[in-house]
């Protein structure tokens, strides 16, 4: 617990504030269109939020081309839903489970645990887990190519359609 208030977690408490205030440097991670739904929350791209029977509008409603604020709050919240829900799929090998603030990248011959993984990044932080956070798959480009990554002004941007998702 006391990792998550960030004590001897570097960098745990900057990363829980990016995601809180947005981060100028770091590209837009939700669609106008994609919905997060937790319990009574619910959360459509970074503009509409409905909480049970209260509903209302972002601040930042209009702005693009960045992290807005809360967008790394509720991808992390998505990605917590998912996570839960399918911990088995996610988790098949519980070793590797102590990692809070690492990325593993393996491909089918890594899984036996006889062959080491193509990249490790681990960090003793629970939300750093890449060097490079704005742009936490950035080390992809070297194993997938500059090509497989969607560039460009428009909302949402993603990697493209069969490679990883960039989530926190």
């Amino acid at each position: 617990m006391a990792m998550c208030a960030g004590i001897a977690a570097p960098g745990t408490l900057s990363e829980i504030f990016r995601g809180y205030v947005g981060d100028k440097s770091a590209p837009e991670l939700l669609a106008p269109d994609d919905t997060v739904r937790a319990g009574p929350l619910e959360i459509r791209g970074t503009t509409d939020v409905k909480i049970g029977p209260i509903r209302y509008k972002s601040l930042w409603k209009d702005e693009e081309g960045y992290l807005r604020p809360a967008e790394l709050a509720t991808i992390r919240l998505r990605s917590m839903v998912e996570v839960l829900t399918k911990f088995e799929d996610y988790v098949p090998d519980q070793r590797l489970l102590d990692w809070r603030g690492a990325t593993f990248l393996m491909d089918k011959n890594c899984q036996s645990g006889d062959v080491p993984s193509l990249y490790e990044h681990r960090n003793p932080g629970v939300l750093t887990y890449s060097e490079t956070m704005p742009r936490p798959l950035s080390f992809l480009e070297g194993y997938i190519g500059k090509k497989a990554f969607r560039v460009g002004g428009s909302r949402g941007r993603r990697l493209r359609e069969g490679s990883a998702h960039e989530t926190s």
